[in-house]
């Protein structure tokens, strides 16, 4: 495997044993505040929703400055870059359990059914006789009613009714991960040596260490004059509004705490402005085109929905027709389906090539030991989570159909997240695990009682994540710093170490609040997938023509919009911003990212590269900045203001 770092003639960072240890305790502590202190006392904000959560990078910011200030008073004591960027990988693999995360969700959804059961929603009924009922918690209450009202009085948390729960969920979700792991593997030579990829989201972690190892044990980029600039023009901002905290009359500085309405008229929707700067400090680093196409995709989508709400088109039988939102979802599908055919097709001689190798075992030895154990892993962690979803109570078929979409799904997310930067590259909900394609195309109707059942759980919240991805995200960035030819068994066993830590600690933290404080603070998130499943049994929804054409024409759209690029260098638009056209990530920031799309055309077209360049440290001041500004606000709640924060940081 190519080395991280060998383009500017440094050492490829490594991984220490001490940075594990560190790395597990960090995620230890920053889960156990996030979750019973944070995220349900005082509301300073959620710091789990893009797929580079703040979770990961608030505490590498803050581990920065420690390093660098022990590194002049304790050198000998001071992290190396290596350990600093383990660290940061540790958080990020495991950035989306707490706190309203994955986690959360998960612990409601599993220990709803039998408390929750009521007439109304006949879940008793129509639910009960075909739910898996192994992977979920005893149903006794002792240990679902004091889940949910709270132990009473000296009494102990029922960890014998979660931990059969907990085991199935947990190896199924490591299976997920380790097929992700050895997925980016046999494509991370692809993405960065032909396809180019950038990695903003490792380069820049990279290149705040950079100098880190030095004799002066400080970054680099601190003796930038530009970086401070960019760290100001956010941080004294953010710091003013934290004295607003102590003087209510003083107004607040809201431009990049708040969302703002543009209200356009009916019946176009209204437009989000959001300004936020760790978006921009992340996204600099992202080639124009893509910029380009995410801001126009996303505008269009806006005037697609209007006029689509203004003619009355109608997609789908009679009782089963699509709101526009929906259609834009399928035509957004039929993008991210040919993505990732297209992704594939762009490695066919790369994938040949390892192929070869595995099967010959000519080239360099190590590298075709990796290759061999990556296909290996794949081929058994996708044959355990099958088995796993079978157990459920899926058919054969259904299962591995299930498990290819999703696979698709997160395939072409976490490679656009690698070439773009942008943290809140998110599918939609109906499209994030690929039900849809079997729920609205094939149709519900096709599949049996027990097969939906199985189906809305292994795609639902329960499972892996929701539009947020644990783990997939974080890995090819994590190949991106650390070389997996010359650390192999480490580069590996960090992923695994946080996911394994990561999970059992938010899984922990969550319970004993819930048995704490009552389960009434998951209410939120137990009911939805029950509901879903429900209405769907007794609502069987059929595919037609005019859904699968939506599909396809989005599906030929990308593929046009690619043939254009092949064929005329100046057509600049790019699949990515149709696949992603009407999300939650590109609806709210699609301002943000017009802004760097502006700065960085004005820069390259009057300045060239070395203007682009010299702009770096300034809009990694802009992302430094704000971190620092939500840390300091979190700090000043939990000391003065524990039970009525302040929420600095969310959508």
């Amino acid at each position: 495997m190519p080395n991280s770092n060998s383009s500017d003639g440094s050492k490829p960072p490594r991984i220490t044993g001490r940075a594990l240890i560190l790395g597990g305790l960090t995620i230890v502590a920053v889960f156990y505040y996030l979750i019973l202190e944070v995220g349900q006392a005082s509301g300073s904000g959620s710091y789990v929703r893009s797929q580079f959560p703040m979770v990961a990078f608030m505490p590498f910011v803050l581990w920065l400055f420690l390093n660098t200030a022990c590194g002049n008073l304790w050198p000998r004591l001071a992290l190396s870059r290596g350990e600093l960027l383990t660290i940061f990988t540790m958080l990020w693999v495991v950035g989306v359990l707490p706190q309203w995360g994955w986690s959360d969700y998960w612990i409601a959804i599993i220990g709803a059914p039998f408390y929750l059961a009521t007439p109304e929603n006949q879940w008793s009924d129509l639910l009960f006789p075909y739910l898996p009922w192994r992977v979920f918690p005893d149903s006794s209450p002792r240990v679902l009613d004091t889940f949910w009202m709270g132990l009473p009085q000296g009494a102990s948390v029922p960890w014998d009714g979660w931990l059969g729960a907990i085991a199935q969920w947990m190896g199924a979700s490591l299976g997920m991960v380790v097929f992700g792991f050895c997925l980016v593997v046999l494509f991370q030579r692809q993405w960065m040596e032909a396809e180019k990829l950038t990695f903003p989201l490792a380069q820049m972690p990279l290149d705040l260490t950079r100098g880190c190892d030095g004799p002066r044990r400080v970054p680099d980029l601190f003796y930038s004059g530009l970086f401070w600039i960019g760290c100001g023009v956010v941080l004294l901002p953010l710091l003013y509004n934290i004295g607003t905290y102590f003087t209510p009359g003083l107004p607040p500085f809201e431009l990049y705490t708040k969302r703002f309405q543009l209200e356009l008229p009916r019946p176009f929707p209204g437009l989000t402005i959001r300004v936020l700067p760790l978006v921009m400090a992340l996204t600099y680093l992202c080639p124009l085109d893509i910029l380009g196409s995410l801001v126009v995709f996303s505008l269009l989508a806006t005037v697609k929905v209007g006029l689509m709400d203004r003619v009355g088109l109608v997609v789908g039988g009679e009782g089963q027709s699509l709101a526009p939102q929906a259609i834009l979802a399928l035509e957004s599908l039929g993008a991210i389906v040919f993505v990732a055919c297209w992704s594939v097709y762009l490695a066919r001689r790369h994938l040949h090539a390892v192929w070869q190798q595995v099967c010959t075992g000519e080239g360099d030895r190590r590298q075709v030991g990796i290759y061999r154990l990556a296909l290996a892993g794949l081929v058994l962690s996708a044959c355990y989570v099958i088995a796993w979803a079978c157990s459920l109570g899926a058919s054969l078929p259904l299962a591995t159909g299930a498990f290819v979409l999703m696979v698709a799904t997160f395939f072409v997310t976490i490679k656009l997240i690698a070439a773009t930067g942008f943290p809140y590259l998110m599918p939609s909900w109906p499209n994030a695990k690929g039900s849809s394609f079997i729920v609205d195309l094939v149709g519900s109707a096709r599949l049996s009682p027990q097969d939906l059942v199985a189906l809305k759980i292994f795609t639902g919240h329960a499972f892996f994540g929701n539009i947020r991805l644990p783990a997939w995200p974080a890995i090819p960035h994590h190949l991106r710093i650390f070389s997996l030819r010359d650390q192999p068994w480490l580069v590996t066993a960090t992923v695994l170490i946080a996911f394994a830590t990561g999970f059992l600690t938010a899984v922990w933290a969550s319970l004993e609040m819930a048995y704490d404080k009552g389960g009434a603070v998951f209410l939120m998130g137990a009911t939805g997938l029950l509901d879903e499943t429900v209405h769907l049994l007794q609502n069987p929804r059929v595919g037609d023509l005019g859904k699968w054409g939506v599909w396809g024409w989005g599906l030929c759209q990308a593929g046009g919009i690619a043939l254009l690029r092949a064929r005329f260098h100046w057509f600049s638009l790019h699949p990515i911003g149709l696949a992603f056209q009407h999300t939650s990530g590109t609806s709210i920031y699609w301002f943000s990212l017009f802004l760097v799309w502006i700065a960085k055309l004005v820069l390259l077209r009057y300045g060239g590269v070395r203007a682009y360049r010299k702009g770096k440290p300034f809009f990694y001041g802009l992302g430094v900045g704000y971190v620092i500004g939500v840390v300091l606000s979190g700090i000043v709640d939990v000391i003065w203001f524990p039970a009525q924060g302040h929420n600095v940081h969310d959508w």
